[in-house]
Protein backbone atom coordinates (compact mmCIF):
# COMPACT_ATOMS: atom_id res chain seq x y z
CA UNK A 1 0.00 0.00 0.00
CA UNK A 2 2.00 3.49 -0.78
CA UNK A 3 2.49 5.93 1.71
CA UNK A 4 -0.70 8.74 1.85
CA UNK A 5 0.84 12.25 1.06
CA UNK A 6 0.68 14.55 3.91
CA UNK A 7 -0.66 17.63 1.89
CA UNK A 8 -2.72 18.36 -0.67
CA UNK A 9 -2.68 21.74 -3.14
CA UNK A 10 -5.64 23.29 -2.74
CA UNK A 11 -6.34 25.19 -6.45
CA UNK A 12 -7.48 28.55 -7.22
CA UNK A 13 -11.16 27.08 -9.19
CA UNK A 14 -12.37 25.90 -5.80
CA UNK A 15 -13.86 29.57 -5.10
CA UNK A 16 -16.38 28.61 -7.57
CA UNK A 17 -16.75 25.09 -6.86
CA UNK A 18 -15.69 22.74 -4.06
CA UNK A 19 -14.84 19.85 -5.33
CA UNK A 20 -12.23 17.58 -3.09
CA UNK A 21 -12.94 14.62 -5.28
CA UNK A 22 -11.66 16.59 -8.04
CA UNK A 23 -9.16 17.91 -6.36
CA UNK A 24 -7.68 14.27 -5.20
CA UNK A 25 -8.21 12.79 -8.85
CA UNK A 26 -6.08 15.61 -10.43
CA UNK A 27 -2.88 15.42 -8.15
CA UNK A 28 -2.57 12.25 -8.96
CA UNK A 29 -2.67 8.70 -10.77
CA UNK A 30 -5.06 6.61 -7.72
CA UNK A 31 -6.97 3.58 -7.64
CA UNK A 32 -10.52 4.19 -6.89
CA UNK A 33 -9.89 2.75 -3.26
CA UNK A 34 -6.97 5.12 -2.80
CA UNK A 35 -8.71 8.30 -3.94
CA UNK A 36 -11.41 7.09 -1.35
CA UNK A 37 -9.20 6.61 1.46
CA UNK A 38 -7.10 10.00 0.75
CA UNK A 39 -10.50 11.69 0.38
CA UNK A 40 -11.28 10.52 4.47
CA UNK A 41 -7.97 11.92 5.38
CA UNK A 42 -8.27 15.36 3.55
CA UNK A 43 -11.79 15.58 4.41
CA UNK A 44 -12.81 19.29 5.39
CA UNK A 45 -16.09 20.76 7.63
CA UNK A 46 -18.31 23.67 6.18
CA UNK A 47 -16.08 26.17 8.23
CA UNK A 48 -12.95 24.83 6.80
CA UNK A 49 -14.29 25.00 3.46
CA UNK A 50 -15.30 28.63 3.67
CA UNK A 51 -12.14 29.35 5.16
CA UNK A 52 -10.40 27.72 1.66
CA UNK A 53 -12.51 29.48 -0.47
CA UNK A 54 -11.83 32.85 1.35
CA UNK A 55 -8.46 32.81 1.58
CA UNK A 56 -8.29 31.23 -1.92
CA UNK A 57 -10.38 34.19 -3.35
CA UNK A 58 -8.68 37.32 -1.29
CA UNK A 59 -4.91 36.21 -1.68
CA UNK A 60 -3.86 35.23 -4.57
CA UNK A 61 -0.33 34.76 -4.03
CA UNK A 62 -0.86 32.27 -1.05
CA UNK A 63 -0.55 28.72 -2.14
CA UNK A 64 -2.70 26.43 0.46
CA UNK A 65 -2.57 22.98 0.86
CA UNK A 66 -4.86 20.92 3.36
CA UNK A 67 -3.05 18.49 5.46
CA UNK A 68 -3.80 14.66 6.04
CA UNK A 69 -5.60 15.01 9.59
CA UNK A 70 -4.45 11.39 10.40
CA UNK A 71 -1.11 12.56 10.45
CA UNK A 72 -0.61 15.70 12.73
CA UNK A 73 0.39 17.91 11.00
CA UNK A 74 -2.13 20.79 11.37
CA UNK A 75 -5.26 21.53 9.34
CA UNK A 76 -3.28 23.52 6.33
CA UNK A 77 -0.20 24.79 4.79
CA UNK A 78 -0.20 27.94 3.60
CA UNK A 79 3.12 29.53 1.35
CA UNK A 80 3.28 32.60 -0.19
CA UNK A 81 4.82 32.08 -3.62
CA UNK A 82 4.97 35.88 -4.41
CA UNK A 83 8.70 35.38 -4.69
CA UNK A 84 9.93 32.88 -7.45
CA UNK A 85 12.28 31.58 -5.53
CA UNK A 86 11.22 28.87 -3.19
CA UNK A 87 14.19 30.29 -0.71
CA UNK A 88 12.23 33.44 -0.37
CA UNK A 89 8.78 32.03 0.45
CA UNK A 90 7.75 32.22 3.61
CA UNK A 91 5.39 29.50 5.10
CA UNK A 92 2.55 29.68 7.90
CA UNK A 93 1.25 25.98 9.52
CA UNK A 94 -2.90 26.69 10.63
CA UNK A 95 -4.41 24.99 13.42
CA UNK A 96 -8.29 26.33 13.10
CA UNK A 97 -10.03 26.39 16.71
CA UNK A 98 -13.26 27.29 16.59
CA UNK A 99 -13.71 30.51 19.22
CA UNK A 100 -9.98 30.61 19.98
CA UNK A 101 -7.75 33.94 19.99
CA UNK A 102 -4.96 34.04 17.45
CA UNK A 103 -1.70 32.31 18.74
CA UNK A 104 1.22 32.29 17.24
CA UNK A 105 4.13 29.55 18.20
CA UNK A 106 3.97 27.28 20.62
CA UNK A 107 3.69 23.54 20.51
CA UNK A 108 0.44 21.71 19.90
CA UNK A 109 -0.06 18.26 19.56
CA UNK A 110 -2.00 18.45 16.30
CA UNK A 111 1.10 20.10 14.38
CA UNK A 112 3.64 17.37 15.78
CA UNK A 113 4.51 16.69 12.10
CA UNK A 114 4.16 19.67 10.40
CA UNK A 115 8.13 19.31 9.55
CA UNK A 116 7.49 15.96 7.88
CA UNK A 117 4.80 18.00 5.55
CA UNK A 118 7.14 21.14 4.84
CA UNK A 119 9.76 18.43 4.00
CA UNK A 120 6.95 16.86 1.50
CA UNK A 121 6.65 20.33 0.32
CA UNK A 122 10.60 20.75 -0.05
CA UNK A 123 11.07 18.01 -1.90
CA UNK A 124 8.70 19.23 -4.77
CA UNK A 125 10.20 22.40 -4.96
CA UNK A 126 7.81 24.55 -3.10
CA UNK A 127 10.10 25.72 -0.40
CA UNK A 128 13.25 25.58 -0.02
CA UNK A 129 13.35 25.82 4.51
CA UNK A 130 11.35 24.40 6.44
CA UNK A 131 10.30 27.40 8.84
CA UNK A 132 7.79 27.90 9.57
CA UNK A 133 5.53 30.38 11.43
CA UNK A 134 2.66 28.21 13.71
CA UNK A 135 -0.60 30.18 13.74
CA UNK A 136 -3.74 28.76 15.86
CA UNK A 137 -7.05 30.47 16.33
CA UNK A 138 -10.80 30.32 14.89
CA UNK A 139 -11.12 31.17 11.33
CA UNK A 140 -11.85 34.66 11.53
CA UNK A 141 -8.57 35.20 13.34
CA UNK A 142 -6.39 33.66 11.00
CA UNK A 143 -7.89 35.35 8.15
CA UNK A 144 -7.22 38.38 9.73
CA UNK A 145 -3.17 36.85 10.55
CA UNK A 146 -3.15 36.46 6.58
CA UNK A 147 -4.92 39.51 5.82
CA UNK A 148 -7.44 37.88 4.02
CA UNK A 149 -10.53 38.64 5.96
CA UNK A 150 -13.68 39.87 4.74
CA UNK A 151 -14.28 43.97 4.70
Amino acid sequence: MPVDPLTLRLPPWLVDRFDLPRVIAEAGSYTRSEAYRLLERFAMSGPEQAFVQTVLARRTNLWLYRCNQRAACGDFLVVDVSSPAPLDRAAVAIELKAGAPLALGGARLQLTNVDAALAELIAAGVLASAAVTLAHGDEAAVLAYLRAAPP
